[in-house]
């Protein structure tokens, strides 16, 4: 989601002192975030259920006890709430998406509502018609499962590396953005390359937004490394992301009508210290596939043992799945 809003994500927040200002100087947010609204399956990885799965303004289901803030407000702006300015407040993945939105340009919206769904829904009648709607294809919380009892499914994923989960975002200068109604003669140049251009009295009324990276604190829950609050997962994928439809959603008959089953396997992340990315034992996201264990459970599912592959669990992902709003 940040990577829409302002071009950043962990990664880039995160870097030294010299190495952010190459990147800003040759690669700038505005053209990182240009590039990813660029990308129609970019979209595809958008926070999906909004609220109900990722918390509201007071809870989040993968909130842990004792936490000084939650990550069910996804996006933060410390110096706007302490300035109580009532245009800007802290925002769940519901009031996130339709700010994001809301500050991009026309066609990446007609494309986002063309192609891609980020509900929940719980009819079944209404999921069965889903089964042959695209636009729901990429959301497991729309679709069901298919009619295939004797297939059966593994979830097999890493944890136990910090995860970026929800922001602290700051505010600059009002700035003019992309967003502008469609004109009957745009100036164009090229056929795919059009801008309105504006009206005489046009005034800037965005302000730049960006992950506010000078504010880090680790001795808060969750902790604040350069603005990113960290969760669980694997390093790049959060934890409800990973195993909240394996340990309980497709536990559900709604979205697994024919009760397939579903075998979750988690791994944890134990890096050798002499291996560049990790070894046999690492759970880093992509890397895990250098993993020892993930490749004898692939063994054993593709050499028809699949049954000797036993659940596993490292996390509390299912004590987190069960306060997730399913129903």
């Amino acid at each position: 989601m940040a990577a829409f809003l302002s071009g950043e994500m962990k990664d880039t927040v995160q870097m030294n002192p010299a190495g952010a200002y190459v990147l800003e100087r040759f690669f700038s947010r505005k053209e990182r975030q240009k590039l990813f609204r660029s990308w129609a399956g970019s979209a595809s990885m958008w926070i999906k259920g909004g609220d109900d799965i990722w918390g509201n303004d007071t809870f989040a289901p993968d909130d842990m006890s004792e936490n000084d803030h939650t990550h069910g407000e996804l996006i933060a702006f410390r110096q706007a709430v302490a300035e109580g300015d009532p245009l800007v407040t802290n925002m769940t993945s519901d009031a996130a998406g339709n700010w994001i939105l809301e500050r991009t340009p026309a066609h990446f919206q007609r494309m986002v509502a063309n192609n891609y769904s980020y509900g929940v829904e719980r009819d079944e009648e209404k999921l069965k018609d889903n089964n042959v709607d695209f636009r729901k294809w990429t959301n497991p919380l729309e679709i069901q499962l298919p009619n295939a009892p004797s297939t059966k499914f593994y979830c097999v994923y890493g944890h136990g590396k910090d995860t970026e989960r929800s922001y602290w975002y700051t505010r600059g200068e009002y700035e003019y953005d992309d967003i502008q109604p469609d004109d009957a003669a745009p100036t164009c140049a090229n056929t795919t390359d059009c801008t309105t251009n504006r009206t005489p009295l046009d005034m800037p009324m965005s302000r730049t937004t960006w992950i506010d990276s000078d504010y880090t604190n680790e001795s808060v829950n969750p902790k604040i490394v350069n603005g990113v609050k960290m969760g669980e997962g694997d390093g790049t994928v959060s934890l409800l992301s990973l195993g909240a439809m394996c340990v309980e959603g497709w536990k559900r008959k709604r979205w697994n009508p024919s009760g397939i089953p579903v075998v979750t396997v988690e791994l944890p992340h134990r890096p050798s210290q002499t291996i560049p990315r990790g070894g046999g034992t690492t759970a880093d996201h992509v890397d895990i596939l250098g993993s020892t264990a993930l490749n004898e459970i692939i063994l054993k599912i593709a050499t028809g043992v699949g049954h000797e592959v036993e659940e596993s669990f490292v996390s509390n992902i299912r004590e987190y799945a069960k306060r997730i709003r399913w129903d």
